[in-house]
């Protein structure tokens, strides 16, 4: 007999930083279109002026270089959207307005920030972390960003050179993702320092800084996490309780979260915005995007820094992290490696989508929006294969979905047939021929709620779905 009240999707602790008042939005097609057509929802017109003034104002060499690099053009053009979406939703700044471009060394900083993440993470890869290991806790503090003020003069600066500390065949390797060497690699980074040293003599002396400040605080709290990965082996890692170790993983990267914002804030000149209650919301929307990465990159963080979808595995599910353990090779080459995580890991998986639900229910209508896009863009990535990873290679699309439900109504014994189901609806948007067959099944309302508020649809709603589908 099975309990719904056991199911991994976690009743209320005094560790939850998730247990916030229920959500308010519930759905009707005239508060719909009123958002819709909302002058803060119609700003979104003004995208394509937002990036053209961006990039106008990266019109440097080694900005055009790492341009050329695979997959910066896409994490450069992730954080404009970010950037465009706190602008306009948050500070109320329209990209037309010339304060629009106050907020831009915010953004270099990001960039610096996420392209050395890889820098770090890809060095302690090749280098081997006992090297890396030795290396930080014998040199650690001289590893901190730090401020210098000389004639009135803001500058950020570190005291080490990677070059005199690290073997030269480290240095010469080729970085797996941009295809470069982490030399070139250390010095790209050395350029955007550089970037945001020149942002920071354009402001007045006070302004820069408290940007400075800002900016350092963020970039230390990004090596405080890193030593703590290279310091600690994330196999050792046996929170029992879910509560905490969403906690803990959040808690690695809000004060970083909360910088970055704080720094957004002071550069528009909007600081009293941090004390209002919408900041948390989007300190939330982070915290999830945090989760959405750590879903993506499972393969690449094993064994190598903390990741929450892993850890979840290896201390709640053993067989799923063991199926984990005997596939990644699998996974690694596959791009269809959500959908193998899903179906590999469902217990998993169901527990991450439902952090993500239960924070996403305090979220506004744009930050719901939003979160949803950008999980069809990382996670339900419609793919046009894929059916081979199911039992039943059927045509029919009641009988796929009915196999898929027997077998997943073994992996997962301790949750309710309901949420199983409703799991398996969301499990088939990464497939074109089902979810297509899912939406046009559901009819039009129905269908608009799965494509832009697929997480915030119900679970009973699409478990009812699932029935009427397998049952006509």
């Amino acid at each position: 007999m099975r309990h719904p009240q056991t199911r991994p999707s976690i009743a209320a602790s005094p560790y939850s930083v998730l247990s916030r008042n229920k959500s308010v939005h519930e759905f009707s097609w005239t508060k719909e279109l009123s958002h819709i057509f909302s002058h803060k929802f119609l700003n979104i017109i003004w995208w394509p002026v937002f990036k053209f003034r961006q990039n106008q104002k990266m019109n440097h060499a080694f900005f055009h270089f790492c341009m050329q690099l695979p997959g910066f053009k896409n994490l450069w053009k992730t954080i404009q959207k970010g950037s465009f979406a706190y602008n306009t939703l948050f500070l109320g700044i329209t990209p037309f307005h010339r304060s629009s471009a106050s907020t831009h060394l915010a953004d270099v900083t990001t960039l610096a920030l996420f392209f050395g993440d890889e820098f770090i993470d890809g060095l302690c890869d090749t280098a081997g972390k006992p090297l890396v290991r030795q290396l930080v806790n014998t040199k650690a503090p001289d590893f901190y960003m730090h401020k210098k003020i000389k004639n009135n003069c803001v500058n950020l600066k570190y005291s080490f050179d990677l070059n005199q500390l690290l073997p030269k065949d480290v240095m010469r390797a080729i970085n797996p993702k941009y295809k470069i060497t982490y030399n070139t690699f250390y010095n790209l980074l050395q350029d955007f320092l550089q970037l945001i040293n020149k942002g920071l003599a354009d402001l007045s002396f006070e302004k820069a800084n408290l940007v400075a400040d800002k900016i350092a605080a963020a970039c230390n709290n990004c090596l405080d996490s890193y030593l703590h990965d290279v310091n600690c082996c994330p196999e050792q890692d046996t929170t029992a309780d879910i509560y905490k170790l969403l906690h803990f993983h959040e808690m690695k990267t809000r004060h970083m979260q909360r910088k970055l914002l704080e720094l957004r804030c002071v550069l528009a000149g909007k600081e009293f915005l941090m004390k209002n209650v919408r900041a948390q919301c989007w300190l939330d929307l982070m915290s999830v995007v945090q989760v959405y990465d750590d879903m993506q990159d499972v393969v690449l963080d094993d064994g190598i820094q903390d990741n929450i979808v892993l850890c979840i595995s290896r201390c709640h599910f053993p067989a799923e992290w063991k199926w984990f353990s005997k596939n990644k090779h699998l996974l690694k080459e596959s791009k269809n490696y959500p959908l193998m995580l899903s179906l590999g890991m469902p217990c998993t998986i169901q527990v991450c989508l439902q952090l993500i639900k239960e924070k996403i229910k305090t979220m506004t209508w744009e930050q719901q929006k939003i979160m949803h896009y950008l999980l069809f863009k990382n996670w339900f990535i419609e793919r046009k294969n894929g059916q081979e990873f199911f039992e039943n290679h059927s045509k029919e699309k009641p009988e796929l979905l009915l196999s898929l439900y027997k077998k997943l109504d073994e992996q997962m014994p301790q949750v309710d047939s309901v949420h199983i189901k409703s799991y398996i609806i969301e499990t088939c948007f990464h497939l074109a021929s089902i979810r297509k067959y899912i939406l046009k099944t559901a009819g039009t309302s129905l269908a608009y709620h799965l494509r832009y508020d697929l997480l915030s649809l119900s679970t009973e709603r699409k478990a009812a779905l699932f029935d009427a589908i397998t049952t006509t």
